[in-house]
């Protein structure tokens, strides 16, 4: 499995305005699954931390003086009543490591079992499942007190694995419940609606982390399953977005396409997931039959070449003159610059062919598209008597392609384009 960003790479990007962090802001819109979390830290953190530290101690060499610290760890965990425990090692110099591993566990299994894997078991189910965090202090890693848990059972042979198996079946049931809720949603697109989808695969990646850690086999292929739902259906609604936008090109679809492609990161998350999931799956693939996972992506694909098509006859009319309002004019083409940077920062080992084909086509047609606003700028300017009010227009529009050119990286053309938006300027000024 591969894994990958969680956002766009702000060093690639060309003296823009950055985006936005690495976790979008919270939304007042909240999904089904964001009622289930609970706020305030998580439960069992000093708990959480022993463990990890006592799974750290029992990999190394074993001595008397180790024994000593481990005995040190342990003793704020220790219950009332369990006696306190007599580190063993020092009569057990230069005896097997194995024999002084099981010496040293006798005195303090019980307060493994019974105070720190409940404890550790609570943590990660607060963490992985209820989204439970402490923002004033930092938490030891998920994945990383997973695997010390499964490390302290194995060193316990088996003692303590029902609290394990408790996480399990904990992160199992979420991952199941979370992908029913998200898939339900039949709400159109809003903003934020895709870096919420975006957000949830990312925990299903990191519950997927967590099983494997925790040796959970079958909730593992279930947690694939279900991200692997969940990613479909993810870039289905995106598509359905921006479809809708393409077949009648009302305000309504307007609106939608626009929240899509506005969270183009998020969309680039999606999209990786998906290619992820087409990488683990190459053997459900034949000739006769196209697996879901490849099909989606291609549905979406296709609607993005169509949705450019559109956005570019649309532009293209308004920057020859054609009445459109100025600020639907800059919303079409950000659009283009969200496709564009979809298509650019989209970085995978299967990433389609389709991807670079499209790139370019937003390119030549953007060139195109500034060259032709430049003409019909400076013929504007030269006709007699001068239409002022069509030539502001034409440097407004001018003005907003010089932006997009920007992004593209398209240097050489935003020079000749700027050249003729000064001109005109100066000559607009000059006429009063």
């Amino acid at each position: 499995m591969a894994f990958w960003p969680t956002k766009y790479d702000d060093s690639r990007r060309r003296r823009t305005p950055p985006l936005p962090t690495q976790v979008p802001a919270q939304v007042a819109v909240r999904t089904p699954v964001e009622t289930t979390t609970i706020s305030g830290p998580p439960r069992g953190v000093a708990e959480a931390r022993t463990a990890l530290r006592l799974a750290q101690l029992l990999r190394g060499t074993i001595t008397p003086l180790r024994g000593d610290t481990v005995l040190e760890i342990l003793e704020p965990h220790r219950p009332r009543l369990v006696p306190k425990p007599v580190n063993p090692l020092p009569a057990l110099v230069g005896k097997p490591q194995g024999q002084m591993v099981d010496a040293l566990l006798r005195p303090i299994g019980q307060i493994v079992t019974d105070v720190l894997l409940p404890g550790v078991r609570d943590h990660l189910i607060d963490r992985l499942v209820a989204g439970r965090t402490d923002h004033e202090d930092s938490l030891p890693g998920a994945v990383d007190l997973a695997e010390a848990m499964r490390a302290l059972v194995g060193r316990m042979r088996g003692g303590g694995k029902g609290h394990l198996q408790a996480v399990v079946s904990a992160i199992e049931t979420d991952a199941r419940a979370t992908a029913d809720a998200l898939t339900r949603d039949s709400r159109p697109i809003d903003v934020g609606g895709i870096d919420r989808l975006a957000r949830a695969l990312l925990r299903f990646e990191v519950r997927r982390m967590a099983l494997e850690a925790l040796g959970g086999a079958g909730a593992l292929q279930d947690v694939i399953y279900q991200s692997r739902r969940l990613a479909r259906y993810s870039l289905r609604r995106a598509t359905e977005a921006i479809e809708g936008f393409v077949a009648d090109r009302g305000l309504k679809t307007l609106h939608a396409s626009l929240a899509t492609l506005a969270q183009a990161d998020g969309l680039i998350v999606i999209a990786l997931r998906n290619l992820d999931d087409q990488e683990e799956t190459k053997e459900e693939s034949g000739p006769f039959v196209e697996p879901a996972d490849r099909k989606a992506m291609n549905d979406w694909l296709s609607a993005a070449w169509r949705l450019s098509d559109t956005l570019f006859d649309l532009v293209g009319k308004a920057a020859a003159g054609g009445e459109l309002d100025d600020l639907l004019f800059a919303a079409l083409l950000r659009q283009l610059r969200s496709l564009h940077h979809f298509c650019a920062d989209l970085t995978h080992a299967g990433r389609p062919a389709t991807l670079d084909t499209l790139k370019q086509r937003l390119v030549e047609r953007t060139e195109a598209l500034a060259k032709l606003t430049g003409e019909r700028l400076i013929e504007t300017m030269l006709r007699r008597p001068t239409d002022a009010a069509s030539a502001r227009r034409l440097l407004g529009r001018g003005q907003s392609l010089a932006q997009l050119l920007h992004d593209m990286g398209l240097d050489g053309e935003l020079e000749e384009l700027a050249m003729h938006l000064v001109m005109a300027r100066e000559a607009l000024a000059h006429n009063g």
